[in-house]
């Protein structure tokens, strides 16, 4: 049975040089993802906004026919509210009137308003004009121009130009797997229309990425994995771009990143019968008339392999293994990764601390077994 425990992460908060993120929401930092411990406590995104003079410009008309044009300040915009910002401050620069702009509530759609003091009190977003470049950045449909009120809402949900996590690895690397999840009992906070790429780069410049890998969307496991190593060469940087501009939760988050090497031994197999326990750990009570009443809490497994035919270098992978992570620190194991026993290989790629020490047997000169009790990490 094939078995691989991603044992290296490059990303670990111990070993990263340097990481980087496009946005953050205060409660929610980037940091997250390295903590290495739970993988509940995530980075959620506040809004990353790539403004360029190709994409900044709103033609908008106080008085019937003089058209006007703001110019949102060219900037990389970390977080929405500033961005919002500077869109009003753009449109006070170039009219008369006094502007606010703000998101939905509940749709989180950016939303433009004019007093209608200056000028004819008119205020008309003309979308159709070639130099309205702001359009799709915004929300805003161009194949008709916003007339006859002082509030116009944004067409499209937008929350960001895109959004990304880069990595410093200190030295020049080809890691072999990635994975990107989310918490164990929901969907990760990235939607189904989202684009992500891993991508790898000699420096942290991403105009033109050496490699740049697009990943299979999943809402449990995200991952990719090579035995040559995901990209060409070696590259000191790595990038975890992801564009999902209408994601309808506002955000996106992420739970735990992998870049890292695999233990995948080439002699020593884990053996059938593979075996799997589903944990529920809410607590049921009884009421005198028999009633019951439940505290929900998540659900996980416990999984247990054995190996045979070890060598001693994949033994002493093993060790290693031990020696790093111990019983308190996680990691991940891909169970199945050529889909013998499931729908793909995302789906029993878990993230998993010992639920015990490992414990090996040799079973003659240079020929070991072992054995390993694994707990799904929430």
């Amino acid at each position: 049975m094939g078995v691989r425990i991603w044992d290296d992460n490059f990303v670990d908060a111990s070993t990263v040089t340097a990481s980087y993120q496009s946005s953050e929401q205060s409660a929610f930092p980037a940091t997250n993802v390295l903590n290495f411990a739970r993988r509940s406590k995530s980075w959620r995104s506040n809004g990353y906004w790539d403004i360029t003079s190709s994409n900044n410009g709103i033609v908008f008309r106080e008085s019937v026919g003089v058209d006007l044009t703001a110019s949102i300040a060219v900037a990389e915009y970390t977080d929405t509210s500033t961005f919002l910002a500077a869109i009003k401050t753009a449109l006070d620069a170039a009219g008369a009137s006094t502007y606010a702009v703000t998101t939905d509530s509940s749709t989180f759609k950016i939303i433009i308003t004019s007093n209608g003091a200056g000028g004819g009190g008119v205020f008309q977003l003309m979308w159709t004009d070639a130099n309205s470049t702001s359009y799709d950045v915004l929300g805003y449909d161009n194949g008709a121009d916003d007339t006859g009120a002082l509030t116009y809402t944004a067409d499209n949900l937008r929350i960001h130009t895109s959004e990304w996590l880069t990595y410093d690895f200190g030295l020049p690397s080809n890691p072999k797997a990635f994975a990107l999840i989310g918490e164990r009992n929901s969907a990760i906070k990235i939607s189904s229309g989202a684009t992500i790429n891993i991508q790898g780069n000699a420096t942290n410049s991403w105009a033109s990425p050496t490699d740049d890998v697009s990943i299979t969307y999943y809402d449990d496991v995200m991952f990719s994995y090579s035995a040559t190593g995901l990209w060409s060469t070696q590259h000191r940087f790595a990038r975890i771009k992801i564009v999902d501009t209408s994601n309808p939760t506002g955000y996106v988050e992420v739970g735990a990143v992998y870049f890292g090497d695999v233990f995948d031994p080439t002699r020593g197999r884990a053996q059938y019968p593979f075996n799997g326990t589903y944990v529920d750990r809410s607590l049921t009570s009884f009421s005198e008339g028999g009633q019951t009443f439940t505290d929900i809490r998540p659900k996980a497994e416990i999984f247990t392999v054995r190996w045979l035919g070890l060598t001693i270098a994949e033994k002493e992978s093993i060790d290693t293994l031990w020696d790093s992570v111990g019983i308190g620190k996680p990691f991940f194991v891909q169970f199945d990764p050529d889909a013998a026993f499931s729908s793909a290989g995302n789906k029993m790629l878990r993230y998993v601390k010992f639920e015990t020490a490992p414990s090996y047997e040799l079973v003659s000169p240079a020929n070991f077994s072992c054995r390993m009790v694994f707990r799904e990490e929430l």
